[in-house]
């Protein structure tokens, strides 16, 4: 009978051991992000320092890039199982022939817009006629700029164009030498919040330029290979975006401790949240976070192709799926 009890015992414990183990063989997966860690990266984070990844049978590693199309080249070559890069980015590489694709847009909007003094008076886009702008050569708001105008009812020639580095956009700005500049708020604005000083700032995306912005990315056979990974992953990182957004200061938290070498103070992480958020819910209070649909993708296949020489080879459709994203909408709060 003790023989017995033993042998049941030694049992019950052998069960026990592999359904813990099971339990624990977290898949493993990697993001490879657009560049170094910022409040473009705090769903992400808090994700992962709340064990929101962890819950779905993950062992994520977010780790730290080098720009939109490098992340998007790890992908496409099979090095990273995701990248985080701007859509742009990776539809261009995705163009050349690389079999990746979109499965969900975070930043549903990009930031690229104008900024300016809020003792200047502007207001919207036609309280820049007869003002100078600022912008930098080479970047990518040198082809938007004119759409932008355009879409506005401004003529080119109804704007001075100052053609000058990023780098010296606040210093042109504060000293009154160009009146807006062509910039992300969170290159603008906060640096100069930290001074005192008040800008304001005209999204494109609300004024006719609509430009989808930061995307996840994942190789075309990977995601038939294992597509229920590939959608833990998304339940968790929006979750981790929705709850950011209730909770900043928690998730600027999450950053430091996930990221303890960044460079980004939390004071700077928190005074740019509120840019990153608006870029992920640009629909506001009950807007889908990561999704954006059929008519959006147009818009943006539109103004690539007209201002950014994105060829017309293959529809959109060709370059992203909806199909991962949870099929409960995870909400903006």
């Amino acid at each position: 009978m003790q023989h017995r009890k033993t042998i049941l015992a030694i049992a019950v414990s052998a069960f026990a051991l592999l359904g813990a183990s099971q339990a624990g063989a977290a898949d493993k997966i990697t993001m490879t992000m657009n560049w170094r860690a910022d409040s473009a990266h705090l769903g992400f984070a808090l994700a992962k320092a709340k064990g929101y990844y962890e819950a779905e049978g993950l062992d994520v590693t977010l780790q730290e890039g080098r720009g939109s199309g490098v992340a998007a080249q790890l992908v496409a070559t099979g090095q990273a199982e995701l990248g985080f890069a701007d859509a742009g980015a990776a539809l261009g590489v995705a163009a050349k022939g690389a079999p990746i694709k979109i499965i969900s847009t975070v930043w549903k909007a990009g930031q690229f817009g104008i900024n300016f003094l809020e003792k200047s008076g502007i207001k919207q886009p036609k309280d820049l006629a007869g003002k100078k702008l600022s912008v930098p050569p080479g970047s990518a708001m040198v082809p938007l700029v004119p759409l932008f105008l355009k879409a506005n009812g401004l003529k080119d020639s109804d704007v001075t164009i100052v053609s000058a580095a990023q780098n010296a956009s606040i210093g042109l700005l504060t000293s009154g030498n160009v009146d807006a500049v062509a910039e992300t708020p969170e290159n603008i604005a906060v640096p100069l919040a930290a001074q005192n000083i008040k800008a304001g700032h005209i999204y494109f995306y609300d004024h006719g330029v609509p430009l989808i912005s930061l995307s996840l990315i994942a190789r075309e056979d990977k995601i038939k290979a294992n597509p229920d990974l590939y959608k833990r992953f998304l339940r968790a990182t929006l979750k981790g975006w929705q709850e950011a957004m209730k909770d900043p200061k928690a998730a600027v938290t999450a950053m430091k401790q996930v990221f303890p070498e960044s460079d980004k103070t939390p004071e700077a992480l928190m005074t740019s949240a509120p840019y990153s958020f608006q870029s992920v819910c640009p629909g506001g209070k009950g807007d889908k976070i990561g999704v954006t649909d059929a008519k959006g993708w147009e818009e943006t296949y539109k103004v690539m192709t007209t201002a950014m020489n994105f060829p017309t080879t293959h529809p959109i459709t060709n370059y992203y799926t909806n199909e991962l994203l949870p099929e409960k909408p995870v909400l903006c709060p």
